[in-house]
């Protein structure tokens, strides 16, 4: 089992200690280098994950495409891809980021492969994804699946302690919206730069700053094959 508490020479770092920096790193854990499955530089989600982060592009043709290419790979999709090590970098998040609150919204969950840590945590996790073919095929009953569009998540203001995106596209517009005040989004690369649907922390930050909110700050660092970062508003 993985061990769920923060290392205890982490201490919570007090609001406004490093004020000109977005970013903390927290040192690695049990790094892993990736294979290079999935790793192309040029891979097509790529660009589809920085347009839409930071530039607002989810037209209905690019939804349409992006389910279509996750419905085709749903029944394979937990074969593939379910083991401990991949869980690994939530798991790191979730403790040294410090992340608590009692409901939980997964976007992006796919066949809840990593809904069942969740829902070990918080009281109520809601598991969502445009595929309903991968929601077919979840591996937990633990938490309401939801078939949805990110892009407009249908929640009312400030429903959600936490916001949990793995290997997920970013709707900074959205997360901010339906994140409460005091809320976290954690998001994870499974696969760290590999991954395909990716951003660095700095991106995310960014992405997340342009919202009605303005800054958010965070923490972010690696564990086994992959990285994370926690963000707050500041």
């Amino acid at each position: 089992m993985l061990h769920r508490d923060p290392p205890a020479h982490n201490e919570r770092p007090s609001p406004g200690s490093v004020p000109s920096m977005p970013i903390r790193y927290l040192d690695p854990i049990r790094p892993v280098a990736a294979s290079g499955l999935y790793s192309e530089p040029n891979h097509p989600m790529r660009e589809v994950t920085r347009s839409v982060a930071l530039d607002a592009d989810w037209a209905p043709e690019r939804s349409q495409s992006v389910r279509g290419l996750f419905d085709g790979l749903a029944s394979e999709w937990t074969e593939s891809r379910d083991s401990p090590e991949r869980i690994l970098p939530l798991v790191d998040a979730l403790g040294r980021g410090f992340v608590e609150g009692r409901t939980a919204l997964e976007a992006g969950a796919g066949t809840c492969l990593f809904t069942r840590e969740l829902c070990a945590r918080f009281d109520l996790v809601v598991a969502m994804d445009l595929s309903l073919a991968m929601l077919s095929h979840a591996v937990t009953t633990e938490a309401p699946l939801l078939n949805a569009d990110a892009s407009r998540l249908p929640f009312p203001d400030d429903v959600a302690d936490v916001i949990v995106l793995v290997n997920m596209l970013l709707f900074p517009s959205e997360v901010e919206r339906c994140l409460s005040p005091t809320g976290a989004v954690v998001w994870v690369s499974s696969r760290a730069e590999g991954t395909p649907i990716h951003l660095s922390a700095e991106e995310v930050e960014a992405a997340m700053s342009t919202t009605a909110t303005g800054r958010w700050t965070g923490l972010a660092s690696r564990a086994g094959t992959g990285s994370w970062c926690v963000l707050r508003r500041e």
